[in-house]
């Protein structure tokens, strides 16, 4: 079902060509990564719980990836927004994916590869509030990158270079953490966080394999918001935030390339609502995903 006129598309298409970035350029409206064993069909349905919808799907939605970091302060179209981006790759093999939202009243500005000291001022000088995170690495030195939000929402404030103590310590009952981002410092594993005025509390989860993240999500009855993976040698593990929200049917998966995370969002009739890109250690081409989807239509 399209709702969508056919010149919004045709410029969604030539946006894409102009900002150098390859996308799913069939715009989703109101519907949407898993190569090894570390991957999910853990959904709250198979909870006993039959709900099958999310309360606040968005009016439509693309996903997008291979964004070149020149231009992705560019990577918005008319009518729709960032909601969020994952930096991957070094030096000029830099590039960003992105999921982008059609929702009413909100525009969205983007900070990329900000140095610590200059995150605050652009915060402030952008009058927007932080939605989105992510970390990269620009000639060896930790930048961040930003998504933020102008129109009505909570406050947020970012938070960088803390511990996994520091972050589980973040969430309260009036304040829930909106996206994080796993990176190392000298070795030493860091977590940046957006945390936002909101009832909640978030459930952290750190330093967990794909099984044990499943137990633990299937034990406390939450659903993923965000999860965060990276390897420790051959290894790989998850962080993730997760809430007891009544989104009904969730799916989330790892290590799946750009067609798997389309054929998956389909397949599930469902739209992304995180994804992170990432390439795997040792390697300069070659780009995975972990995505958390939920599912959008109640006609199938």
């Amino acid at each position: 079902m399209m709702f969508y006129r056919s010149q919004f598309i045709v410029a969604i298409l030539a946006v894409a060509m102009t900002i150098g970035c390859s996308t799913d350029s069939s715009l989703k409206v109101n519907t949407p990564g898993t190569g090894n064993n570390q991957s999910t069909d853990t959904g709250s349905t198979k909870n006993g719980e039959s709900m099958k919808f999310s309360p606040n799907p968005p009016e439509g939605w693309l996903w997008s990836h291979d964004i070149n970091p020149k231009y992705v302060s560019d990577a918005d179209v008319p009518e729709m927004h960032l909601t969020r981006i994952s930096a991957y790759g070094e030096n000029d093999l830099r590039r960003f994916a992105a999921i982008i939202y059609r929702v009413a009243n909100t525009e969205s500005i983007t900070l990329p590869e900000l140095t610590a000291a200059g995150i605050e001022p652009g915060i402030a000088a952008s009058g927007a509030r932080p939605v989105s995170i992510t970390v990269g690495s620009v000639n060896g030195e930790t930048r961040f990158s930003l998504v933020l939000h102008k129109g009505p929402g909570p406050q947020s404030k970012v938070w960088i270079d803390l511990d996994e103590t520091t972050l589980k310590q973040l969430p309260t009952d009036s304040n829930r953490i909106a996206d994080f981002a796993t990176y190392t410092v000298d070795g030493v594993r860091k977590y940046a966080a957006i945390v936002e005025e909101y009832p909640g509390p978030s459930t952290v989860f750190t330093h967990l394999t794909a099984k044990e993240l499943d137990a633990q999500l299937r034990k406390h009855k939450a659903t993923p918001v965000r999860i965060r993976g990276y390897y420790e040698g051959e290894a790989r593990y998850f962080s993730a935030v997760a809430e007891r929200l009544n989104v009904g049917e969730w799916n989330w998966y790892d290590e799946i390339n750009a067609d798997k995370v389309a054929k998956k969002l389909d397949s599930h009739h469902g739209y992304p609502f995180d994804l992170d890109a990432y390439r795997q250690p040792g390697t300069e081409y070659g780009v995975y995903y972990t995505v958390v989807m939920y599912r959008d239509r109640n006609d199938y």
